[in-house]
């Protein structure tokens, strides 16, 4: 689908809307895109990489602005929110004001610019969530859930996944810098846990999620994980580095969820991923055990794969 529409795209200056232009210039996509972000300056580096594309300088709560600029496209994806943990616990009201109220804001105009499909993209913080950003992913979640039940010719639909993990501007990069420099590592917490893929993979599970055209689901995709202290001695490469131990940030966890306890009589096992029906959804009845999927026991990225995702 993606490979033939125009494409409306929220948060489109950020590491999944680079990837998404990527993915389209490589594949030769035939619609237009268009992204739309606050941050003149991502939009001014995105297009010395993709001139082609259109872009918008705007906030999705200004609805009379983003139903206009939606105009003329088949699809939406929204990916604009406010994604760092500690500044959404200083600043809970914006975050929820842009992850919540916005992302009413662009299913309303979704509907007014008779889009055909809409895909949210959300965070496996929002299971259990421990911090304001989790908590605004979770009720992104509901909203477009909601306007699924509402009925039209908009299709609402949504993709949790984990971390994505770029080459540049990760933690992986302030480590090698830190080793080059001959300066201390920082880490919080070893045993610490986290769902890993690359802006490529993003991609694939918006492609499969939409695909999938499935009004209210959740694409929950199995990925892997790995530790903090088991990727820094990837990283490292045997090489010695100092380690200074930092606490944990405000709101973080120390394991991550894509799929919880009190989720799994609405999600189906896939193989590869689940799909998750509201929890206004019936049950499904079944004496298997819970379908919970959480980074402590997911399969744990190997050595190789890490070096892969890096790559992009």
């Amino acid at each position: 689908m993606l490979k033939t529409a125009n494409i409306f795209m929220t948060g489109g200056a950020g590491t999944l809307g680079k990837a998404i232009a990527k993915r389209r210039k490589q594949e030769r996509w035939t619609g237009k895109l268009t992204v739309l972000s606050t941050d003149a300056g991502k939009h001014s580096a995105m297009r010395a990489l993709y001139p082609d594309v259109n872009y918008i300088q705007g906030d999705i709560r200004n609805g009379e602005a983003l139903k206009l600029a939606m105009s003329g496209h088949d699809v939406v994806i929204h990916a604009a929110a406010v994604k760092f943990i500690p500044d959404s616990e200083f600043a809970s009201i914006d975050t929820i004001d842009v992850n919540v109220y916005g992302s009413e804001v662009v299913c309303d105009a979704a509907r007014w610019a008779g889009i055909e499909q809409v895909c949210g993209i959300s965070t496996d913080k929002a299971c259990h969530p421990a911090n304001a950003y989790g908590a605004s992913k979770m009720l992104m979640e509901k909203v477009f859930q909601e306007h699924a039940r509402y009925g039209g010719d908009t299709i609402f639909t949504l993709v949790r996944y984990g971390n994505v993990l770029e080459s540049r501007g990760s933690v992986v990069e302030a480590w090698h810098r830190a080793m080059e420099e001959g300066k201390p590592v920082r880490i919080t917490d070893e045993s610490m846990t986290r769902f890993w893929l690359s802006p490529s993979q993003a991609v694939d599970h918006v492609v499969e999620t939409m695909e999938l055209g499935a009004n209210g689901l959740i694409y929950v995709a199995k990925m892997p994980s790995l530790s903090i202290g088991r990727m820094l001695e990837y990283v490292a490469g045997g090489s010695k580095c100092q380690v200074v131990k930092i606490p944990m940030r405000p709101g973080e966890k120390l394991h991550e969820i894509l799929l919880t306890v009190e989720e799994t009589e609405y999600a189906r096992d896939m193989g590869d991923h689940f799909i998750l029906h509201p929890s206004t959804a019936p049950r499904f009845e079944t004496d298997d055990p819970p379908l919970t999927y959480t980074s402590e026991f997911a399969r744990e990225l190997s050595k190789e794969e890490l070096y892969e995702l890096l790559k992009g």
